[in-house]
């Protein structure tokens, strides 16, 4: 699902990442566990091909990236989900609005978006939600609002930048616990955190990043 083999990666003079290599295989549930800073986030932007390389090979659910083109470049994207720590929600759009959207952008048919949205709302516990808006609900509610929208149009892999920034280590098992039902479904999981004690906690493989290498 995700190969790295001795990639790097700087901004200008500073290096970020050197010589990283780890593989996640199909059906996986990983934490990327590294302190502020570390390049966490930067490499999640190279798996989404935002990012390229300066060295090394990358191949992301069956493609290798350097042979990404912009024609092919949506529909690699379209097999990942991504929850980064700025939702970027519609603001003036309700909570199923904004759920709606990815399915409607693929051509999805409406009484299909209909159905899926209202059984993702339910799984997410955000049905009474439904006709909120993003401003409307708790910072935890729109991180589930978050991670319902990035795997509506069901991926392959999904993407999590630090998605328990900020929440109590209850609320962040809350929202582990709707990943792990995903990565149950048969989602790749793969999960950017500083957290190590969530991290341990949860009992899945870790990948630790630090000082611009795999330790």
């Amino acid at each position: 699902m995700i190969q790295l083999h001795q990639i790097s990666f700087s901004y200008g003079d500073l290096s970020v990442l050197e010589k990283v290599s780890f593989r996640v295989e199909r059906g996986e549930f990983v934490f990327l566990l590294g302190p502020s800073g570390s390049g966490k986030t930067t490499l999640l932007r190279l798996l989404y091909a935002d990012l390229e390389p300066i060295g090394g090979d990358l191949s992301v659910v069956g493609q290798p990236l350097a042979q990404l083109d912009k024609v092919s470049l949506p529909y690699f994207r379209q097999k990942i989900g991504l929850v980064f720590q700025d939702f970027k929600f519609l603001a003036d759009k309700t909570v199923q609005d904004n759920l709606a959207l990815p399915q409607r952008l693929v051509g999805t048919p409406p009484q299909t978006i209909k159905e899926n949205v209202h059984k993702l709302l339910n799984q997410m516990g955000l049905l009474h939600h439904q006709n909120a808006l993003p401003a409307e609900i708790s910072g935890n509610e729109r991180r589930r609002l978050a991670i319902a929208r990035s795997v509506i149009n069901n991926p392959l892999l999904l993407l999590a930048d630090a998605p328990t920034e900020g929440l109590d280590l209850r609320l962040s098992l809350e929202v582990m616990a709707l990943l792990d039902a995903l990565n149950f479904q048969g989602m790749t999981i793969f999960v950017a955190t500083s957290d190590r004690q969530l991290a341990e906690k949860c009992n899945k493989r870790i990948i630790e990043l630090r000082d611009g290498g795999i330790h």
